[in-house]
């Protein structure tokens, strides 16, 4: 047991690290399930990982890399297919981002010395390797993002699921809100990523919203319930990789789907006994 607090100690960055990136994303994916785009959880991960990539082979400046590679995901979000000459949906349009990008990253990471860093980048995530700086770098981003969710949620709840009311009110002019949580989002993915992995992003931004909404009674209780699961899975997570010498994105991944699969069992035998 004394070993294992030691551990901890240890790996004290990854932990405060995680429960920031925990926080953040689980708040993101809800605004995702609001627009049903919860499909985007999964692309954007692996296109910002291919961007960072990318644009790897022209910078080393991990600054300007972010921004290329927000701009990218910003532009994705607020993408709306014209269903003119392209007839192509949404669905098909994110497809394809995430098809390409998976595909272009193995092919740098096979044609560069970053093979298997990016590997661990793109499966399981960097999160034992925290140092200040990545602490640091995702509080910097993170927080500012999770403030603005959080202060601006009903705009952004009006926009997301009454777009034309919001339109008619002069809530949304020139996509004003949108932009501003698809900035947000993005942001929080980007900085998150490279600790997490695709992985692990992509779970934190789906688990804690479709575990909560099973019983969830109105929205004001996602945006206090969703950080909470998000925060005990993370921490549960990564304590269980540190303890059996596990990957730490795949076991966080792990943890928040038993979480799912435990509530969803919970509310199939309540509505079973109510009946």
């Amino acid at each position: 047991m004394t070993e294992f607090i030691e551990l901890i100690k240890f790996f004290s960055m990854a932990f405060y690290v995680v429960i920031i990136a925990s926080v953040a994303l689980s708040s993101s994916g809800i605004y995702l399930y609001q627009r049903r785009s919860l499909f985007l959880g999964a692309a954007l991960p692996q296109i910002a990982g291919f961007g960072l990539l990318l644009s790897s082979l022209f910078t080393e400046n991990k600054i300007i890399s972010y921004l290329i590679v927000l701009v990218l995901c910003v532009i994705i979000l607020g993408w709306h297919s014209s269903k003119g000459s392209m007839k192509l949906e949404n669905d098909a349009f994110i497809g394809i981002g995430f098809a390409v990008s998976m595909a272009g990253s193995l092919l740098i990471m096979a044609k560069t010395n970053a093979e298997t860093h990016g590997y661990e980048s793109m499966f399981k995530g960097g999160i034992l390797a925290s140092v200040p700086e990545t602490l640091i770098f995702t509080a910097v981003v993170c927080i500012p993002a999770l403030l603005v969710l959080s202060l601006l949620r009903r705009r952004f709840l009006m926009v997301n699921l009454s777009p034309i009311q919001a339109e008619l009110n002069g809530l949304n002019k020139h996509r004003i809100y949108e932009y501003l949580q698809f900035i947000c989002i993005s942001a929080t993915i980007i900085i998150s990523m490279e600790s997490l992995g695709t992985m692990g992003t992509f779970a934190f931004l789906l688990f804690p919203v479709i575990t909560i909404c099973v019983f969830a009674k109105n929205a004001k209780s996602l945006f206090y319930l969703c950080p909470i699961l998000g925060i005990v899975a993370g921490v549960t997570g990564l304590g269980i990789s540190i303890e059996f010498d596990l990957p730490a994105g795949p076991s966080i991944v792990g943890i928040l789907f038993i979480f799912w699969i435990i509530i969803m069992f919970i509310n199939i035998l309540v509505v079973k006994t109510m009946r």
